[in-house]
């Protein structure tokens, strides 16, 4: 691999919106806690983390 730690903001990057949304709802993650690494300031990770929220099934 390139050795490069790329973050992109929730479903504009390499892992899009329909894959999150399978990974968040799998039902051996769907309880467990998730780390948000992406760039953004305060208001921003208030968006995605509503998002997010908003794709749990």
């Amino acid at each position: 691999g390139s050795h490069k730690d790329r973050h992109e903001k929730i479903g504009q990057g390499f892992i899009g919106a329909d894959a999150i949304k399978r990974i968040i709802n799998h039902p051996l993650l769907k309880e467990l806690p998730f780390y948000l690494e992406t760039p953004n300031e305060l208001d921003g990770y208030k968006a995605e983390i509503k998002l997010l929220k908003s794709w749990r099934e």
